[in-house]
């Protein structure tokens, strides 16, 4: 029997869905061709086209949404899950205006237009969505909107599980019965489950059993549930998560659990290669009389090369080439080793500052960043990001002691980091901290605002030796 309150509910948000997609449409159009007035927009001509195409576009859209499986139950899912799912959905609704657009000859098809519709679908989607989000959890915890559901486990995990859901009234879930596999002189749990689906209208089913130990009952239930369309949970046992996050993914049909502890592959990553391509691009174009400067000046002042390439440590330990105007003197590398005394960092990382190996030039360029220049390439190439934390040379990556610093290489290598727009000081451990800050709450915003705060760092000088 089909919830009441959830139907409402979903009623509300597809209906929500196709009028902020509409409304979106309208106000793309109206931002675009320069209408003095909004209701100008509705004079338009061919409208009987207009409203046809409206019509069915608009129900091309709602398949869509219900495609990316965003009208599923997200109780227990995090808002970037859905946020991507809307990401994706915009991504193809847009695509979509844009050929029928080209086939109908429409005169508001303008890139600014395409660019206006889907971030105000975007970004109206999203906070419809949330809203909605707020009314579900006050109507489950006023007592509806609830989904059944039985607990299948053995004594804690079984217990706590149906305590966190009595405590969570948000999550809206009724705990019709928790079923112990090893209960003395109780009915088989398979048989129980079969007899509580006849009798009771039952949502879900969450599993709390050892993987390996109940492989059969697990089969069993699902089987049933697969049958009646019940949705089944499985409360994985494998290992208790401190700072990964896990996902479920597929393999030809086949669940499989991802465990991860950097930045999802996600529409938003994809976005973030997207800005690398299209800025270090520009920037070396725009760079490229101030690129041809240096090297003369690099030239006249000291011998050897104009640039230097070091090998260094990327995205999961890849080693590549990073690019740099050259600061030292010619065989700079192999004079290092007699100057590790002098070492003034912390940790495993190698830095002096008055490095008797700078040229006069060098020094310069190293107190203003320019010798950083070249690595635009290696953004574009894609070994290195605009923002991330700094790759580091196979030297200092040898001798790094704690296993949990590597996890800065679960991203890919930047320009620029956290840590250089709030320290620069040569205190790894700092470092080390920032570089995790950034991979635990990675966003393209924080991207954004790290870019802007790296030129007053870089024009002030401050910790560049």
């Amino acid at each position: 029997m089909t919830n009441p309150y959830r139907s409402l509910l979903l009623t509300l948000l597809k209906i929500a869905d196709v009028t902020v997609v509409a409304v979106a449409l309208y106000f793309a159009i109206v931002l675009t061709t320069g209408a003095s007035h909004v209701l100008e927009v509705l004079l338009m001509r061919v409208q009987v086209l207009n409203l046809v195409f409206t019509t069915l576009y608009l129900l091309f859209c709602h398949t869509v949404l219900r495609s990316f499986g965003l009208y599923r139950s997200h109780r227990l899912a995090k808002s970037s899950r859905e946020w991507d799912g809307l990401a994706r959905a915009v991504l193809v609704m847009a695509a979509t205006v844009v050929v029928a657009g080209l086939m109908l000859d429409f005169s508001f098809l303008t890139p600014p237009f395409v660019l206006w519709f889907a971030a105000l679908s975007l970004v109206g989607l999203g906070a419809e969505r949330r809203l909605m989000r707020l009314l579900a959890r006050f109507t489950r915890r006023s007592g509806r909107n609830l989904r059944n559901v039985i607990v299948i486990g053995e004594g804690h995990d079984a217990l706590d599980l149906a305590g966190r859901m009595a405590r969570r009234g948000d999550l809206g879930y009724s705990v019709v019965a928790v079923l112990s596999p090893s209960a003395a002189g109780a009915p088989p749990v398979a048989a129980e489950v079969a007899r509580l689906l006849d009798e009771r209208a039952i949502d879900e089913v969450f599993l709390a059993v050892p993987l390996d130990a109940e492989r059969a009952l697990i089969q069993d239930v699902v089987q049933l549930c697969e049958e009646q369309g019940v949705t089944v949970r499985v409360l994985s046992s494998l290992v208790d998560l401190i700072l990964a996050r896990a996902q479920v993914d597929e393999i030809d049909g086949r669940p499989v659990i991802t465990i991860f502890s950097g930045p999802p592959d996600s529409l938003l990553l994809a976005a973030k290669r997207a800005m690398d391509v299209l800025v270090s691009a520009t920037a070396l174009v725009l760079a490229a009389p101030l690129l041809a400067l240096l090297a003369l000046v690099v030239k006249l002042d000291s011998r050897g090369p104009v640039l230097f390439v070091q090998d260094r440590v990327g995205l999961n330990g890849r080693r590549f080439g990073m690019l740099k105007v050259r600061t030292m003197i010619e065989g700079a590398q192999t004079m290092q080793p007699a100057l590790e005394a002098n070492n003034e960092a912390n940790g495993p990382v190698f830095k002096i500052r008055d490095d008797p190996r700078i040229t006069r030039v060098g020094r310069w360029l190293r107190r203003l960043s320019l010798d950083e220049l070249p690595q635009l390439w290696n953004v574009l190439r894609g070994d290195m990001s605009l923002v991330g934390p700094r790759p580091l040379p196979l030297r200092d990556v040898e001798r790094i002691d704690l296993r949990a610093h590597r996890r800065r290489l679960s991203v890919r290598p930047g320009l620029t980091c956290l840590w250089q727009v709030q320290s620069r000081l040569p205190e790894f451990d700092e470092w080390i901290k920032t570089d995790l800050e950034y991979i635990d709450n990675w966003s393209l915003g924080l991207d954004l605002r790290i870019l802007l705060r790296t030129i007053p760092a870089v024009l002030s000088g401050r910790g560049a030796y």
